[in-house]
C-alpha cells in the first residue's frame, strides 16, 4: 500500500489578481504617480486591460535569451527594455531550477489545455507523488531548510550548500 502526502494551496484567482494590479496602476497613473510595478501578469497587456505608453503607464522588460528547444536554457540578458514581454518562459526556468521533466511535461500539457480551452486531463492514479525536485536539488532543499539562521551559518555549512548548488 503506498501512501501519499501532498498539499494543495488555493489563494487569490489569476483574474482576480490582474483585476486588482489593473485597477491599481490605472488609480496610480490618473494621479500622475511614480511607481516601480514588476509583474508576471502579462495578460494586463494582452487582453487590452492598459495599453502601453497611455494614461502615464510604460512597460519595460527584463530581456533574456528564450532557448529554440527543450535542450537550452533561458538566460538572462541583464538589459532592460521598452515594451511588453511576449513570455514568461516558466517552464523553462522551472526546469532550469531543477524540477523533475515529468513536472514540467504535465506543466507544458496544462498550459496546453488551458490555452486550446479544453479540460485539463487528470493524471491516473497510479502516478507516484513523490518531489518534484529531482535528488541533487531535494539535498540542497534539505541543507537549506536544515540551517537555523544562514546569517551565522557555519564555513562547513556554506561550502557544503555551495557544492551542492554547483552540482545542480
Amino acid at each position: 500500500m503506498r501512501s501519499y502526502f501532498g498539499f494543495a494551496f488555493t489563494g487569490t484567482a489569476p483574474t482576480s489578481g490582474i483585476a486588482v494590479i489593473t485597477a491599481a496602476l490605472q488609480f496610480l497613473g490618473q494621479r500622475k504617480c511614480k511607481v516601480v510595478c514588476t509583474t508576471h501578469f502579462l495578460e494586463i497587456f494582452s487582453l487590452g486591460l492598459l495599453e502601453n505608453s497611455k494614461d502615464g503607464i510604460k512597460a519595460v522588460q527584463m530581456r533574456i535569451h528564450v532557448p529554440e528547444s527543450d535542450e537550452d536554457d533561458a538566460i538572462p540578458l541583464f538589459k532592460l527594455e521598452a515594451g511588453v514581454a511576449s513570455s514568461s518562459a516558466g517552464l523553462v526556468c522551472a526546469r532550469m531550477a531543477g524540477l523533475n521533466r515529468k513536472v514540467v511535461n504535465r506543466a507544458a500539457d496544462i498550459i496546453a489545455s488551458l490555452k486550446q480551452g479544453t479540460q485539463v486531463r487528470s493524471l491516473p492514479e497510479s502516478v507516484n507523488a513523490n518531489s518534484p525536485f529531482q535528488p541533487n536539488v531535494r539535498s540542497a532543499i534539505r541543507l537549506f531548510l536544515a540551517v537555523d539562521s544562514w546569517v551565522n551559518a557555519s564555513d562547513e555549512d556554506l561550502n557544503l550548500l555551495q557544492e551542492l548548488v554547483f552540482r545542480m
